[in-house]
């Protein structure tokens, strides 16, 4: 384990795996398993789409799409 900075509120943190601390973590788990369920039942959406109808900021929709295989129609 290492000291490091979260990736989303640059607060210091013992590092494992996870580029986010643990708080932060808890909010981009929730964020992933909204588009995923998003994306069940809308599978053409566009990130625009997913952003408007889930109210997820585009910035971490590029997070998530960066770090998983997430599916946004073109």
């Amino acid at each position: 384990m290492a000291l490091d900075n979260c990736k989303h509120c640059g607060n210091l943190y013992l590092r494992q795996k996870s580029p986010y601390c643990t708080e932060c973590q808890d909010v981009h788990d929730r964020y992933y398993l909204t588009v995923r369920e998003y994306l069940k039942t809308n599978p053409r959406s566009t990130m625009l789409d997913v952003h408007e109808n889930t109210g997820i900021p585009i910035s971490k929709l590029l997070e998530i799409r960066g770090e998983a295989y997430v599916p946004f129609g073109s």
